[in-house]
C-alpha cells in the first residue's frame, strides 16, 4: 500500500480493481475459461487478496451478473406503464430485452446461458440474497401489467408469475437461439422477429371473452 493511502480507501480500489479484471475476463473467456488466478494477475494482486473481498469465482461471476440484471431492471422500469395500454407494455418489454440482449450481449450470456442455479448456490449468502431480489424484481414488473390486464378484462384470470415466467422464459429461450448455434434457417433478426410473434400470439391466446379483438 502507498504511504498516506488509508486501509479502508486501498480496499476499495482493490475491490473494483478485481471486479473490474474479473468483468474482463468474464466477459471475454466466460465462466469456464477464467480462473481466479487470472483475475488476480489481471488486477495485479494475489489470489489471496481476491479472496478478502470475495468468496470464490462464483461470488466474482454473480457480482458481474448482478450488474448487468440491473440495468435490465432499470429500463424495464423506464417504460411509461402508467400512460400506456398492456399491449404496448409488453411489446415495450420486447423492444428493451431485444435490444438489451444486442446491445449488452455478454451480459445477457452471462445471466442467461452461464448462471446456473450451481454457481448461485455456491456463493455468499449476500450475493444469493441480492440475486434473488433482483430477479423478482425484474419478474415484478411484467407481473404487474398481467394484474393489470386481468383487471382490465384483457385476458382471462391467470397466475400473474407463472404468466410472466412463461413470456420471459420463452423471449429468452428464442433470443439464445439467435445469439449462438446454427443461424443457417433463420437469421438473428429473424429469430428476434420470432420471439414478437411468439410472445404476441401467447398473450392473444390469454385474452378473455370481453377483450376486443
Amino acid at each position: 500500500m502507498s504511504p498516506g493511502v488509508s486501509q479502508p480507501r486501498a480496499a476499495r480500489v482493490r475491490h473494483v480493481e478485481v471486479l473490474d479484471a474479473a468483468r474482463a475476463l468474464f466477459f471475454r473467456n466466460g465462466y469456464r475459461g477464467t480462473t481466479i488466478q487470472l483475475i488476480a494477475d489481471r488486477a495485479g494482486y494475489s489470489k489471496r487478496s481476491v479472496y478478502l473481498d470475495y468468496q470464490n469465482k462464483d461470488d466474482l461471476f454473480a457480482t458481474v451478473c448482478l450488474e448487468g440484471g440491473a440495468l435490465l431492471l432499470r429500463k424495464l422500469r423506464e417504460i411509461p406503464a402508467t400512460e400506456t395500454s398492456v399491449e404496448e407494455c409488453i411489446d415495450a418489454f420486447l423492444d428493451v430485452y431485444i435490444s438489451f440482449s444486442r446491445e449488452h450481449a455478454e451480459y445477457y450470456r452471462m445471466i442467461f446461458s452461464e448462471a446456473t442455479p450451481e454457481i448461485i448456490a455456491n456463493c455468499s449468502a449476500p450475493v444469493r440474497r441480492t440475486a434473488a431480489e433482483l430477479e423478482r424484481l425484474c419478474l415484478g414488473v411484467i407481473v404487474d401489467w398481467v394484474d393489470r390486464a386481468v383487471r382490465e378484462g384483457c385476458i382471462r384470470p391467470v397466475d400473474p408469475w407463472e404468466t410472466a415466467g412463461i413470456l420471459v422464459g420463452t423471449a429468452t429461450g428464442i433470443i439464445l437461439l439467435s445469439m449462438g448455434g446454427s443461424q443457417t434457417i433463420f437469421s438473428r433478426e429473424r429469430l428476434e422477429s420470432l420471439v414478437k410473434s411468439a410472445i404476441r400470439t401467447y398473450w392473444r391466446g390469454l385474452g378473455s371473452e370481453r377483450s376486443v379483438p
